[in-house]
């Protein structure tokens, strides 16, 4: 591989992978994870290695991470509260108001994740 230069520490080197975690099954079997996910500078750690300007600092602090509680919880909500009333429009359909239920899940944990890292 070819080096290249550490906008943090100023040395060259070939970025380190960073995969995703994955879950420990039976008989040490892993369940997921392993997909490339970011790249780190293997001596100062940095994620922020090719970026001449540093990130701002609240981004990851526990600041947003509070933050995320309430806005995630009034987001859950909001689309638990649209499909409801969709479902209500299509004459109470239950399919309806399950896959809002679970729509919204996911959405929420996704835009919750977003908004922390």
């Amino acid at each position: 591989m070819s080096h290249v230069l550490c906008n943090r520490c100023k040395r060259l080197m070939v970025p380190r992978v960073i995969f995703s975690r994955s879950v420990a099954g039976r008989w040490g079997w892993r369940v997921g994870g392993g997909k490339p996910i970011s790249n780190c500078c293997p001596f100062c750690l940095s994620e922020h290695w090719d970026v001449a300007v540093e990130p701002s600092p609240l981004r990851g602090s526990i600041l947003m991470k509070l933050l995320s509680i309430p806005v995630t919880l009034i987001m859950l909500t909001l689309i638990i509260g649209a499909f409801s009333e969709v479902s209500d429009y299509l004459g109470g359909s239950a399919i309806v108001e399950w896959i809002g239920v679970i729509g919204a899940f996911v959405a929420t944990y996704r835009f919750g994740r977003w908004f922390v890292n």
